[in-house]
C-alpha cells in the first residue's frame, strides 16, 4: 500500500513539473492560431527514463491542466497526445531491461515520442481546429519543442541516472 501511495505522489509530482515545464513557454501566432515552444516536453522525456511507460500520466495531465487554464479547447487533444508521447517514450527507454539507463534506447524512445506528438498535434490541427496549411506551419513550432527536449533531457537524463545508482547504493 505504501509502495503504491509514494509512486502516485511521485507521479503527481512528475505532473507539476510537467505543467510548470509548458507554462514556460514562448507563444507564436501561426495560421489564424496559436502555437508555442515550451519545455513541457522536455519534463515529459525526463518523467519517462524515471518511471517508463507511466510518464503517460504526468504527461497527459501536467500538459492538459495547463491547457484547461490557458487553451480549454486543446485538454483532451493534449491529455491523448502528451499521454502517448510519454507513454512510448517512458516504453522504449524502459525496453530490453534498460530501465532508462541506456543513452541509445533513452534517445529512440524521445525521438519516436516527438513523432507521436507531432503526429497527433498535426492530425487534431488539420481535423478539428486550423485546417490543413496552418497544420502544417504548427509542425515547425513542434518540432523545435521536441528537438529543444531531445537536446536538453538527454545530459539531464543521463545525470539523474547517475544520482539515483548511488542513492540506490547507498540505501
Amino acid at each position: 500500500m505504501r509502495k503504491k501511495t509514494n509512486e502516485t505522489i511521485f507521479l503527481a509530482l512528475l505532473s507539476a513539473i510537467v505543467f510548470i515545464g509548458t507554462y514556460i513557454n514562448i507563444k507564436i501566432p501561426i495560421g489564424g492560431g496559436t502555437s508555442m515552444i515550451h519545455l513541457g516536453t522536455t519534463a515529459i522525456f525526463i518523467s519517462a527514463i524515471l518511471v517508463g511507460k507511466d510518464a503517460f500520466f504526468p504527461a497527459a495531465i501536467g500538459c492538459a491542466l495547463f491547457d484547461i487554464v490557458t487553451f480549454p479547447m486543446w485538454a483532451i487533444p493534449t491529455f491523448i497526445v502528451k499521454g502517448l508521447t510519454g507513454y512510448v517514450a517512458g516504453k522504449i527507454a524502459f525496453s530490453h531491461g534498460k530501465n532508462g539507463n541506456s543513452v541509445k534506447y533513452n534517445i529512440l524512445g524521445f525521438i519516436l515520442g516527438s513523432i507521436v506528438s507531432l503526429i497527433g498535434y498535426f492530425l487534431f490541427n488539420w481535423l478539428l481546429f486550423i485546417g490543413w496549411d496552418a497544420a502544417i506551419l504548427s509542425l515547425s513550432t513542434s518540432i523545435i519543442t521536441s528537438l529543444i527536449g531531445i537536446i536538453i533531457a538527454i545530459p539531464i537524463s543521463m545525470g539523474v541516472n547517475v544520482s539515483l545508482k548511488k542513492y540506490k547504493k547507498a540505501n
